[in-house]
């Protein structure tokens, strides 16, 4: 099995989107087909998106007063859902702490 690196991978999609757009209408789809590879060589490009826990915290507590709450734990789990359905708003899953940290 052939191994392929970010940076290869990276080049492939390069390669293979300049491929599409540039070469002739063979079909009925060749429009649609070079306006996806414009987009993804567009999105190459496009910063990555982040998650500002900080500004996100402090939307929930203004979202949520301290008196929605009948507990401090009640307060901390609710927090935690938020913070969940930030994540997935952004990056349509779940960040894999794992893969980020490694073995610690």
């Amino acid at each position: 099995m052939t191994i392929i690196i970010r940076g290869q991978q990276k080049q492939i999609l390069i390669d293979t989107a300049n491929h599409v757009i540039s070469r002739d209408n063979t079909s009925p789809y060749s429009e649609n087909l070079r306006e996806l590879a414009r987009i993804a060589l567009a999105s190459l490009d496009a910063d990555k998106q982040e998650l500002k826990i900080a500004e996100l915290i402090n939307k929930f507590y203004e979202r949520y007063p301290l008196a929605s709450f009948n507990k401090d734990t009640d307060r901390a789990e609710a927090l935690g859902y938020f913070l969940a359905g930030a994540e997935l708003q952004c990056f349509g899953e779940f960040i894999k702490y794992e893969e980020l940290f490694g073995d610690e």
